[in-house]
């Protein structure tokens, strides 16, 4: 897919890139190998100053994912973005090698915007993470779903839901899929999930969503991470 100019632009929205990969591990490879080199990564972008956060996902629950791990990157800013990623290309240390000795990531590779709804200040460590695929209705917009998200979003917050979110639009590398955007929605602890999950199936939290969202987009049965972080953007 090429770059898709629909960005919603709902309120002061800043649009953020951030980038994933369906891995699956190498025979013999596991966590435990990934985690080594996720180390020595955090180290090497710790050194060069990578203004860049990322994660390991580790499906939980879904029907096919059709990967073994997934990593997650994000950066403050698209110009973060570019440097890092040529700092990346011109020297790596050695570490593109040693991650494709554990895991192969060449299947499925995205890049996308990332636009906050009810998100931290600081960047979320590790947590559990939902990810749904969002389909518009017909006749609406990038900027009618990000405006109904947000409106969700304040009243999610009312009813005592402690989840931060976010939209995802597709920007490079996903091309020919019948949806339009990710909604992702991040709990520190399970315990946070069974709250939520309660307030959404008898505490009235389906019912609102319906009402903000239901003629704006339909969106798909989420598949369950937990992601485990590497780093955060501001380490040094």
């Amino acid at each position: 897919g090429g770059i898709q100019p629909a960005i919603a632009q709902a309120g002061n929205a800043v649009a953020a890139p951030v980038d994933f990969q369906a891995c699956n591990f190498r025979e013999g490879k596991g966590f435990a190998d990934l985690d080594k080199v996720s180390a020595r990564f955090r180290e090497y972008a710790n050194k060069h100053n990578f203004a860049y956060s990322a994660w390991t996902l580790a499906p939980q629950y879904h029907s096919d994912s059709g990967f073994d791990v997934g990593w997650l990157g994000s950066w403050p800013s698209n110009q973060a973005f570019g440097v890092s990623m040529e700092k990346w290309q011109k020297s790596s240390d050695g570490l593109a090698k040693e991650f494709e000795n554990v895991m192969d990531c060449s299947s499925h590779h995205e890049l996308a915007w990332s636009l906050p709804i009810n998100a931290p200040e600081a960047t979320p460590l590790d947590g559990i993470m939902l990810a749904s695929q969002c389909s518009l209705q017909d006749g609406k917009s990038m900027d009618d779903a990000y405006s109904a998200h947000l409106k969700w979003g304040d009243e999610k917050k009312a009813m005592g839901f402690l989840d931060n979110s976010w939209l995802f639009v597709p920007a490079a590398g996903i091309g020919g899929e019948d949806f339009d955007y990710y909604h992702i929605v991040v709990f520190y602890r399970y315990s946070d999930l069974g709250a939520a999950m309660e307030l959404y199936a008898n505490g009235g939290g389906e019912q609102k969503y319906k009402k903000f969202l239901g003629s704006i987009s339909s969106c798909e049965i989420p598949d369950v991470f937990d992601a485990r972080s590497v780093r955060a953007h501001d380490e040094r």
